[in-house]
């Protein structure tokens, strides 16, 4: 990817739904709420997505890895406010 695009990309935030699912995903983990299969599926997602966004060859791949961030971080957040409920 173009190291303009990635510069314009980082200084508007667009990394930060990576950090923000690793801060939940770490988080649930250690008050294990994720474990088993769904810990492996969230940790193989984060990974999955964090390497394509972070190594996209054009920016249709890149929103691809940054939607699934996104996503991810979704799932996690509603994740840890279902656990508080309890």
């Amino acid at each position: 990817m173009d190291p303009v695009i990635l510069q314009w990309a980082a200084r508007r935030g667009a990394f930060l739904p990576i950090l923000i699912s690793l801060w939940f995903l770490v988080r649930l983990w250690r008050e294990s709420e994720l474990y088993g299969k769904t810990a492996l599926v969230c940790g193989c997602w984060w990974l999955l997505a964090t390497m394509t966004q972070v190594f996209a060859s054009g920016p249709g791949v890149w929103l691809t890895g940054l939607l699934a961030q996104v996503a991810l971080a979704i799932l996690l957040v509603l994740k840890q406010q279902m656990s508080d409920i309890r």
